[in-house]
């Protein structure tokens, strides 16, 4: 594990954390989920292997900041791990076709811009960055959804949001996961 990469991600984290007043009422603090299954086919490599993805899990720690009556701006960490299926041969040279499942694991920090069209109706999305631990390598990401916020009690409220994601793509090496999933993120902010 390269030390250097994971604390990048963390002072990008860290910056935008300190820079939006930690201790406002306008803070949301909470945990995520996230479950689904790739929205693009695998990648294919004539005469070698090919990769297909599977489904996928997340979890994490979200912190939402109010930035205006109409926009929060959302960041967190988020770990995430995608099954995907291995499979190669089937040329002339190796005729049999051999399959094996692999993960692809991540730690993910989201840079999201959330519009709330109404009061419960929000659209969020943005920039991502991803560190794959697997191939120890850093890479740029995004992330769009439509949701929906439900007031549980006060403080407490329940984002319901489908999202796609892409995270960790390198366009030119076919690497990263895209898939569409469903996040539910649990928040609750400071009572003054």
């Amino acid at each position: 594990m390269n030390t250097s990469k994971l604390s990048f991600i963390s002072l990008i984290f860290l910056f935008a954390f300190f820079a939006l007043e930690v201790n406002a009422q306008k803070n949301n603090w909470g945990g995520n989920v996230e479950f689904g299954y790739p929205s693009l086919v695998g990648r294919e490599n004539f005469g070698g292997t090919s990769y297909h993805p599977r489904e996928y899990f997340a979890f994490g720690f979200t912190y939402i900041r109010a930035i205006s009556p109409k926009f929060d701006f959302e960041t967190g960490l988020a770990y995430s791990r995608s099954r995907i299926l291995v499979r190669g041969g089937g040329t002339p040279a190796f005729p049999h076709i051999v399959e094996a499942m692999d993960w692809e694991n991540m730690i993910t920090a989201p840079f999201y811009l959330k519009w709330n069209v109404s009061s419960r109706i929000f659209l969020n999305g943005g920039p991502n960055f991803s560190w794959n631990m697997g191939e120890d390598t850093y890479d740029p990401g995004y992330g769009f959804g439509i949701g929906y916020q439900l007031r549980l009690n006060g403080n407490k409220n329940l984002l319901i949001n489908p999202m796609y994601q892409a995270r960790g793509v390198r366009e030119p090496a076919g690497r990263g996961v895209r898939h569409l999933g469903l996040r539910l993120v649990f928040t609750t902010s400071p009572s003054m």
